[in-house]
């Protein structure tokens, strides 16, 4: 009795599609916009060169993903922002510490490659990492039919990033008194998309609002990286799942943030999803950004000199003395 002969294209692994993507993330790749690379993509790593002018520096790193946003994607067909939200989780991570993104590397594991939902994501990365200033340099594709199911799939992403170890930026140095300022999110970001899917499982949503609900993830790279060149920056956070509550606990132990809930209107696509869902406000402040993206800690001088510089800069609240919770509404 003859046997049949196995192979790994016939259990679901195309290796001749895998190397032709690799093809075509090269192609992808030569229309990056700054280049630390020592080599191409294909390796079996990348390397990259410290920028000259860091007299001691520190590499900074960062993982995240896009989480259950992918879903809608891919309810909407749609893949061609979601690799400038992982970028964006990644290297706004980075930035808070004040260093500056070098280099991304990102894993996409799947069912099946398809080369061409694949390419719009990959598009999308090298889209963010030129919003970045950095570089794609490497990742991993993964076809695993045996453990994806149907369109699935995974999308993670690592940074690196570089700073002068004397300029690192702990929250050590916040204080009574200083002032809270705010950078404006684009929407939803890449947090909560758990609740929202929930929430419009149940409804007759818009294609409209769907797209919406789409809209990247703002990278503050550029912002950020300018006003630490020009203010006395003390403390800082990314806004994303668990809300402010969450992220701003996370500057300091010592001190109290103080928030004003009405130095701010949230965005009309929160208050959309918020009437959809029958969500509380107390729910919709401790999930999403709620229409802030990231926060700075400064003292008042240096407060009032970055929101004449940058006047999308508003500030939302202080750092108070420690009482028995690490933030309130005020």
């Amino acid at each position: 009795m003859t046997k049949n002969k196995n192979n790994y294209k016939d259990s679901g692994v195309d290796i001749d599609q895998g190397q032709k993507f690799i093809e075509d993330i090269k192609k992808l790749t030569s229309k990056s916009q700054h280049s630390f690379s020592l080599g191409g993509i294909g390796g079996f790593s990348g390397y990259i060169e410290a920028p000259s002018e860091y007299v001691n520096p520190v590499y900074a790193l960062a993982c995240d993903g896009v989480g259950t946003k992918m879903r809608l994607a891919l309810q909407t067909n749609d893949l061609t922002t979601i690799g400038i939200d992982l970028v964006a989780m990644c290297v706004n991570d980075l930035i808070v510490s004040g260093a500056k993104p070098l280099a991304f590397l990102d894993y996409y594991g799947c069912s099946n490659l398809d080369r061409e939902k694949a390419k719009e994501i990959v598009s999308g990365i090298i889209d963010g990492c030129n919003l970045a200033g950095c570089e794609l340099v490497g990742g991993e594709t993964a076809e695993m039919p045996n453990h994806y199911q149907g369109d699935n799939f995974d999308l993670v992403g690592f940074s690196l990033g570089i700073n002068e170890k004397a300029n690192i930026i702990s929250g050590n140095e916040i204080s009574s008194d200083d002032i809270i300022l705010a950078l404006p999110s684009s929407g939803f970001h890449s947090n909560g998309f758990s609740l929202i899917n929930s929430v419009i499982s149940q409804q007759n949503i818009s294609d409209d609002f769907l797209k919406e609900l789409l809209t990247p993830t703002r990278i503050y790279v550029n912002e950020v990286l300018d006003l630490i060149n020009t203010c006395n920056v003390k403390g800082m956070a990314h806004i994303t799942g668990g809300g402010l509550h969450e992220n701003l606990s996370r500057l300091t132990t010592n001190y109290t943030m103080c928030i004003n809930k009405d130095s701010w209107d949230m965005p009309t696509i929160f208050s959309t999803l918020q009437k959809l869902g029958n969500v509380s406000s107390d729910e919709m402040l401790n999930v999403f950004n709620c229409g802030i993206g990231y926060c700075i800690v400064m003292d008042r001088e240096n407060a009032d000199k970055a929101m004449s510089e940058n006047k999308e800069l508003f500030e939302i609240g202080y750092v108070d003395t420690k009482s028995d919770q690490s933030l309130i509404f005020v």
